[in-house]
C-alpha cells in the first residue's frame, strides 16, 4: 500500500507541514513554539512566556509536527535529534546526510497543484473576460478545450461582475508591461475633457467595484501613483524604448491602499477611527462576516444599551468617497457615529436625496 504524501492537502495542516520541514532542513533546533510563531507572524521567542495552546492552528500543529518527524525517521532512521528538554522547551533538529530527503514528495505535490490550477483556469472562463483568457492562453490546447466546453455549456463557475467593460482587453497589455518593465504611451481622456498623452510606467493593477485601474509613474502630476481607469484610455498603446522604466518602491502600493477603501486618497483626509452602529442583529452579523475594511473590529456586540439597540464596529481608515458609498448602500441599517465631520457628510448626502424624492 503506497505511503500517503504528507505534503498533499490544503489548509493549516498543509501549511504547518511545509513550515516544519523547511525549518528542520536548516539543521537548527526547532520547537512547536518556533513553528507557531512563524505561522502567526510572531517574533522568535514570543511564546517563551506566553501560552500557545489556545492559538489558532495549534491543534493542527500538534498533528503535523510528529507526522513530519515520523516520515523523516522512516526515510532516514536516526536523522532526528532533540535538545533533551521536556515540555514547552523541547526542540528537534535534523541531522541526516541528505539535505532534502523528501524532495520528490514535495515536487509531486507542486506538480499536482500546477495541474489543479490549470484546471481551475479552464473553469475560470466563466470569470475571466474572454479577451484575457485568449491573451494569456493563446495558441494552447487549454484555450481550444475551454472554447469547446463553453460552446457545449459545460462551465461550472461564473461571476456576478459585469465583464463586458470598455477596454477590458487592455488588462493583459498592462500586466505584461509591469512584468517586462516597459514604458507605455497612450491617450487618456478624463470625463468631459479632451484627451491628452501620457508617458506611463505601469506599476500596479487594481479592480474596484467592477472597474479596473492601472497605477504608475507618469510624466504629469501627480507623478507618483497616477491613476488611470482602463475605460478612459483612447486609441492605440505604444511601447516607449528610449525612456528608462521607473519601478515602484517595494511595498509602496500595499501601503498606499492599506488605509482606504477603493482607490481614492482625498486631499486633507487623514486616518481616523470611524465608529458605526448596526441597527439589526442580522445586519450586524452580515457586517462581521463581510467587513467593510480589513481594519474593522467589533467594539460592541449587538444588544440593548441605555441609548438603544444596536451593535458597533470601528474602522481605522481614511473616510473617502468609496467608504461613504459603502455605508450608504446599507441604507437605514448603518449609522455613522464618529467622526462628526464624516457623519455630517453622510447626513448631507441623505438630506439631498430626501429633497429629490420628497421635495423641499
Amino acid at each position: 500500500m503506497p505511503t500517503k504524501n504528507i505534503f498533499a492537502g490544503f489548509g493549516a495542516r498543509s501549511e504547518f507541514v511545509n513550515l516544519i520541514y523547511s525549518e528542520l532542513m536548516k539543521r537548527d533546533f526547532v520547537s512547536y513554539a518556533d513553528i507557531l510563531a512563524l505561522y502567526c507572524d510572531r517574533p522568535k521567542g514570543y511564546y517563551e512566556k506566553v501560552a500557545y495552546n489556545s492559538e489558532p492552528g495549534y491543534g493542527e500543529l500538534k498533528k503535523a509536527f510528529p507526522e513530519v518527524l515520523k516520515v523523516l525517521e522512516t526515510a532516514s532512521p536516526g536523522c532526528i535529534g532533540n535538545n533533551g528538554k521536556r515540555g514547552k522547551g523541547k526542540a528537534y533538529r535534523y541531522i541526516g546526510k541528505d539535505d532534502n530527503p523528501l524532495a520528490e514528495e514535495r515536487r509531486a505535490v507542486v506538480q499536482k497543484s500546477v495541474e489543479d490550477y490549470v484546471e481551475f483556469c479552464k473553469a475560470s472562463a466563466g470569470i475571466m473576460p474572454a479577451s484575457w483568457f485568449s491573451s494569456f492562453f493563446e495558441n494552447t490546447q487549454l484555450l481550444l478545450d475551454t472554447n469547446r466546453e463553453v460552446k457545449e455549456g459545460d462551465m461550472h463557475i461564473s461571476s456576478g461582475m459585469e465583464q463586458n467593460l470598455t477596454n477590458i482587453h487592455l488588462l493583459p497589455i498592462f500586466f505584461k508591461a509591469i512584468s517586462d518593465k516597459q514604458v507605455l504611451r497612450f491617450a487618456y481622456q478624463k470625463f468631459g475633457q479632451e484627451p491628452f498623452e501620457l508617458t506611463f510606467h505601469s506599476q500596479f493593477l487594481k479592480e474596484y467595484n467592477g472597474r479596473w485601474f492601472v497605477f504608475g509613474e507618469s510624466d504629469r502630476e501627480p507623478y507618483q501613483a497616477y491613476n488611470v481607469p482602463l475605460d478612459r484610455i483612447v486609441g492605440a498603446i505604444a511601447i516607449v524604448d528610449d525612456v528608462e522604466y521607473i519601478p515602484a518602491e517595494r511595498g509602496f502600493y500595499q501601503r498606499y491602499f492599506k488605509d482606504i477603501i477603493g482607490v481614492t486618497h482625498e486631499k486633507g483626509v487623514k486616518v481616523e477611527e470611524v465608529v458605526i452602529h448596526t441597527k439589526t442583529e442580522y445586519q450586524h452579523g452580515l457586517l462581521l462576516t463581510k467587513p467593510l475594511h480589513h481594519s474593522q473590529k467589533e467594539t460592541l456586540p449587538f444588544g440593548k444599551y441605555e441609548n438603544g439597540e444596536y451593535g458597533e464596529v470601528t474602522l481605522t481608515i481614511e473616510p473617502n468617497r468609496e467608504l461613504r458609498g459603502k455605508i450608504l448602500a446599507y441604507g437605514q441599517y448603518l449609522e455613522v457615529i464618529q467622526p462628526l465631520l464624516f457623519r455630517d457628510q453622510i447626513k448631507e448626502i441623505i438630506r439631498t436625496q430626501m429633497k429629490l424624492y420628497f421635495g423641499e
